[in-house]
């Protein structure tokens, strides 16, 4: 087991703050990772509280937190405060974990004074699938299309999407909440946001470069979907791609008939795997399309609690 540390978490009242106190609360459970002491914090006075293991722990405004407290300061679910306070605590020594992207900082193992961030978690799933079909062969093409749920985005973007589904029911006007265009019953393409050019690069970077990437926000509040289509360099058989998918560590290939057979966003919630079904590959063996659906939240926490066993 890892050394005991204070742990920061900086966004405690998100979404995606519970899933992390969930992965967190199994860690310790199983003698994984050792806790001396949490701090929930939020820019919210009236944030409430949050239990990791059946422990209920009152949120503190970040404000007045002092960071010297804590050994490992988490980022997550609130973008601006990543943004506002991560230098600040990293200044005071502690090793910053960013779930959010909004420092832009670099991958890599948490040490004092630092600042690294986790892979995009489309990442995550793309080089997971990319990386199981190149154990056959070497690849000439690899396109990928993102749909990925408004809770990548925090808690603001899952209030917008119940929002404007109850404004659209209601015969009310819909208010945007900061996107360009609609949210709900719509799908709204966000290269402008740079999401692609930061996976692209996070995908080179890890050997897995992609010709083509599309990322589209869709009006789901949980779970993103990727089709990834490839092309070999030689011929394989349906046989040898589905043992290669199988195989690969970090995905669960789905193979069912009828409606067991089909995998979307909901049924990986609360999964630690990236689930892989739908194959397809051409008559001449030499192209294959594969579906990815996994829980957007559940994939960096674990990662993360695995991070913070290494500071």
């Amino acid at each position: 087991m890892s050394k005991a540390i204070s742990v920061a978490l900086v966004g405690a009242d998100t979404p995606a703050a519970q899933t992390v106190l969930d992965v967190l609360g199994e860690m310790l459970t199983d003698n994984l990772l050792a806790i001396s002491a949490l701090y929930p914090l939020a820019d919210d006075e009236e944030a409430g509280t949050v239990e990791l293991r059946e422990h209920v722990l009152p949120i503190i405004d970040v404000e007045l937190f002092d960071w010297k407290s804590a050994d490992a300061v988490v980022f997550v679910g609130s973008p601006e405060l990543a943004a506002k306070y991560a230098a600040v605590a990293a200044e005071c020594n502690a090793a910053v974990i960013d779930l959010t992207g909004a420092t832009q900082s670099k991958v890599g193992q948490p040490k004092p004074g630092q600042v690294v961030s986790l892979p995009h978690v489309l990442t995550s799933m793309i080089s997971a699938a990319l990386a199981a079909f190149k154990s056959l062969s070497t690849l000439d093409f690899a396109a990928a299309t993102a749909m990925v749920s408004v809770s990548e985005d925090g808690k603001s973007a899952i209030e917008a999407l119940s929002m404007q589904t109850r404004q659209l029911f209601a015969q009310q006007e819909v208010e945007l909440a900061g996107y360009p265009k609609r949210l709900a019953f719509n799908l709204l393409p966000t290269a402008n946001r740079g999401e692609e050019a930061r996976i692209q690069g996070e995908l080179a970077a890890a050997g897995h470069a992609v010709n083509s990437l599309t990322v589209s926000r869709v009006p789901v509040f949980f779970g993103h979907a990727v089709s990834l289509a490839v092309q070999f360099n030689s011929a394989q058989t349906l046989e040898a791609v589905s043992a290669a998918l199988k195989d690969a560590p970090a995905l669960y290939f789905l193979q069912a008939e009828g409606a067991a057979g089909i995998a979307t966003p909901q049924d990986a919630i609360g999964g630690d795997k990236i689930w892989a079904n739908q194959l397809q590959l051409s008559s001449d063996g030499r192209s294959a399309t594969i579906w990815l659906v996994a829980d957007n939240a559940r994939l960096p926490a674990r990662a993360l609690a695995l991070l913070l066993a290494l500071v």
